[in-house]
């Protein structure tokens, strides 16, 4: 795990931070997944049921 993970939450609004909407609306699920009101332990990309993970570590989330 990470010393100091990030915060992270999804955008909301209209505003693109990818190339189009079907790519945007792929990392909102994922940054949503991690939002720590829904993730079960967001430090360790953990999102649910104690071992489903969003990604294999934050290097592979940042890729």
């Amino acid at each position: 795990m990470t010393s100091n993970p990030p915060l992270v939450r999804a955008p909301h609004g209209t505003k693109l931070s990818c190339l189009g909407w079907h790519q945007e609306a792929a990392m909102r699920m994922l940054m949503n997944n991690l939002d720590p009101a829904v993730a079960e332990k967001p430090g360790e990309l953990i999102v649910y049921g104690g071992t489903g993970k969003a990604a294999r570590n934050w290097d592979c989330y940042y890729r």
